[in-house]
């Protein structure tokens, strides 16, 4: 990148954006308050009145999700001017804190400050790690792991993940490039169906040569699409040579049909496959499978140890871009370099207004970004182009720097979530209310429970540790277990039907199991843990109990 493109590309716009982030702070929350002084929202707490920031603390609340639900159900069935002038084109849907999925709206702005941070800037960010590679080396065949179904609202808004937003929105105008991708539009964008298209997005990367990346949302789902491979390498090879499907893949007859039409059979590239060693085959096989691969880009990080280390094990030394921190609600940081020690992320001053909370609650104030501390734990706050207001999101970060006045930061944990192995966010809320209906269900009635995960399998999953005070299990538990689960949890109901879940495993605790806990955990000098009851293992003593190690 040439002189004259640094100073006027999206790195340099974001340069300055971060050089003057008090001042964009304070624009952004003052221009949301006008822009929407009109609206029911905005005339109940007086947006109009409001001047600074210390008026906006003082006159509005801190808000959860729940305090919007009515708004957001009367705006998907059609009223306008509620939480903002602007109408939403898009609904995020993720999981709620009840039985059903939670509804965010998200104006057109939201998704094209996303367009430039998510496209324009991440790619300058690679093109300054790769500076001699041309666009095409870089961003020329992306093997998308990710899939954006069609899912639309009653009004017919646009509504999924918030992964899916930009590239939905961007096909709707026909401003996306189809050919930067290794699988075809209907594979990327497929209609209402609750089918697992990874065999399908796997046959036509296979197929391609010249991939020059891998992008996924989180790099959980990108080592479950290559563990599927090596566990069925030599049943693919098969197929791509035959242009036929084993009878070990699950495809209905729809993609069946598809895949023959528009991948025949391909014996020069089955014996280019099959001539990788076998000895060792995963280390490095992505690099192998594609010479000309240069980089990866998805969330990861120390927040998903065991997933980046059998990463790194298909993939070498491969760079990876760390992504982007971002939610239903909004996009908040970006990561500024590529191969950094950790998943660090600059907030972004121009598509959220942040507050933050001490990490532990303690005290009265709450800061902006022009008080915050490195080496110091928040918990964040956010208001939105999209109508969310003083929005208390659950994420806590730790700042870990500044660019120019902009916050770096990694995010530790979310506050409201008890387990989160394939990006379910299931809570405790959650976890309680489908043990409940699992009690009812099977007749029994627990004397404890808690949950921890396990990687052992192929797929991660749930552990259960159940200890019982009436009744016995019937032979179908589990599988009653995992129903209530998805009936409880949305995003877990979600990752199970895309199979990056398998279904939960429950193991049986001896009757005094659990009171056996609370005396280990007072002699450990922690009486508090008697007090509440224990819904996730999160220390080493917890899981080394349940585990078997430790229990007596």
């Amino acid at each position: 990148m040439g002189a004259a493109e640094e100073k006027t590309g999206a790195a340099a716009c974001f340069e300055e954006l971060c050089r003057n982030a008090v001042a964009e702070q304070e624009k952004f929350l003052m221009d949301r308050l006008m822009e929407n002084k009109d609206t029911e929202y905005g005339k109940l707490f007086g947006f109009e009145d409001i001047h600074s920031v210390e008026e906006y603390q003082k006159e509005l609340p801190i808000t959860f999700h729940y305090d919007y639900e009515a708004a957001i159900e009367r705006q998907v069935m059609g009223e306008d001017g509620i939480l903002t002038a602007e109408r939403p084109v898009y609904y995020c849907i993720s999981s709620g804190s009840t039985d059903s999925p939670k509804y965010m709206p998200i104006v057109e702005r939201d998704i094209l400050r996303q367009k430039f941070y998510w496209m324009d800037l991440s790619q300058e960010v690679i093109r300054r790690h790769m500076p001699d590679a041309a666009d095409e080396e870089l961003f020329g065949k992306v093997f998308q792991v990710g899939e954006f179904r069609r899912d639309f609202m009653p009004d017919g808004t646009m509504g999924g993940v918030r992964a899916g937003a930009l590239h939905r929105y961007l096909e709707a105008k026909g401003e996306l490039d189809f050919n930067s991708f290794t699988a075809p539009k209907e594979v990327l964008f497929p209609k209402n169906t609750l089918e697992d298209l990874l065999y399908v997005k796997l046959r036509f990367a296979l197929a391609c040569r010249d991939v020059t990346a891998i992008h996924g949302v989180f790099v959980n789902r990108v080592v479950g699409v290559l563990r599927f491979m090596v566990e069925n390498w030599d049943a693919l090879l098969s197929d791509i040579e035959t242009g036929e499907i084993s009878d070990c893949f699950l495809v209905s007859h729809e993609w069946e049909t598809y895949l023959k039409e528009h991948l025949p059979a391909d014996p020069e590239r089955a014996a280019e496959l099959r001539a990788i060693p076998q000895d060792e085959m995963e280390q490095g096989l992505v690099k192998k499978i594609w010479p000309g691969i240069r980089y990866a880009q998805m969330i990861g990080g120390s927040m998903f140890k065991p997933y980046m280390d059998k990463f790194f094990d298909y993939v070498g030394d491969l760079p990876i871009h760390y992504f982007t921190y971002a939610a239903s609600e909004g996009c908040f940081g970006i990561a500024g370099g590529v191969n950094e020690d950790d998943a660090y992320y600059t907030l972004l001053p121009d598509t959220c207004f942040y507050e933050f909370m001490s990490e532990t609650g303690d005290g009265e104030k709450i800061y902006t970004i022009r008080d915050v501390e490195v080496g110091s734990k928040y918990e964040l706050l956010i208001t939105t182009y999209s109508g969310v207001y003083r929005y208390a999101i659950g994420d806590v970060v730790e700042v870990v720097g500044f660019d120019g006045q902009a916050p770096i930061v990694r995010v530790c944990y979310r506050k409201s979530q008890v387990i989160n192995v394939a990006d379910e966010k299931m809570n405790v809320r959650q976890l309680e209310n489908a043990m409940r209906k699992f009690q009812t269900r099977a007749e029994c009635t627990a004397e404890g429970f808690c949950v921890d995960s396990d990687y052992a399998k192929q797929r991660p999953r749930y552990m259960l540790y159940l200890e019982l005070a009436e009744g016995t299990l019937p032979e179908n538990a589990e599988e009653i277990l995992d129903e209530c689960l998805m009936e409880s949890c949305f995003g877990y109901k979600r990752d199970r039907e895309l199979a990056e879940l398998d279904r939960v495993k429950i193991q049986m605790i001896p009757q005094g199991g659990f009171k056996a806990y609370g005396r280990f955990m007072a002699k450990l000098g922690h009486s508090k843990e008697q007090d509440k009851p224990l819904r996730i293992l999160v220390t080493e003593e917890q899981k080394a109990f349940f585990g078997g190690a430790l229990m007596p």
